[in-house]
């Protein structure tokens, strides 16, 4: 694995110490999840300036799990860390035709979100966001080098009283993931996520 990936795995334990802290005596809540994402990326290869004129990008499929916690910091706001591994990537297209290969990355996310949330019939309506930092499995996926990725998302989602919550998530990279930039300049991740979850 990965060296940095002990560092984003220290960095959730230590966000469930806060977790636990913050709480003031209530116990935060343990919670899984599964989710169907839909990636794009944006990858520029070096010392092309406008890219390869017969080559673009199109999104693809992938999936996701993890882990997260939730801690009410009041009656409307959750902190939410969680752990999760997820396939990221893009799928590269030759001559404006569906011929190409799919390009896949696999990260080990942390993200750090808090949410609102409000009563809606027998459960919780809720939003928010946060950043998210990222560690590659890998340090090469076939000719991409990768490094840490670093970005936002959003979330909006509704969680019913027995705990099993439906939710949509955008994330976006606002860091170059691209290890060697000599070779590829740019890559930089973002997807959308179709999530089931379950909280204890």
């Amino acid at each position: 694995m990965n060296t940095p990936c002990y560092c984003i795995a220290a960095i959730f334990l230590l966000s469930v110490l806060l977790t636990a802290r913050i709480c003031n005596g209530q116990k935060p809540s343990f919670g899984i999840k599964a989710r169907i994402v839909f990636s794009n990326a944006t990858i520029k290869e070096a010392n092309v300036s406008s890219g390869n004129p017969d080559e673009h990008t199109k999104g693809r499929t992938g999936i996701t799990g993890g882990i997260y916690l939730n801690a009410a910091l009041g009656n409307q706001l959750i902190f939410r860390p969680g752990l999760e591994i997820v396939s990221k990537g893009v799928k590269m297209i030759y001559n404006n035709q569906n011929i190409g290969y799919k390009v896949s990355f696999t990260y080990l996310d942390i993200p750090i979100n808090f949410l609102y949330k409000t009563d809606f019939t027998k459960g919780h309506l809720l939003a928010g966001g946060g950043p998210y930092i990222g560690v590659p499995i890998q340090d090469y996926y076939g000719l991409y080098s990768l490094k840490t990725d670093v970005g936002i998302n959003a979330l909006a989602g509704y969680e019913t009283a027995i705990g099993f919550s439906f939710n949509l998530n955008y994330s976006y990279g606002t860091s170059n993931a691209s290890k060697h930039t000599d070779q590829y300049s740019k890559i930089s991740n973002r997807y959308l996520g179709i999530t089931l979850g379950y909280s204890f």
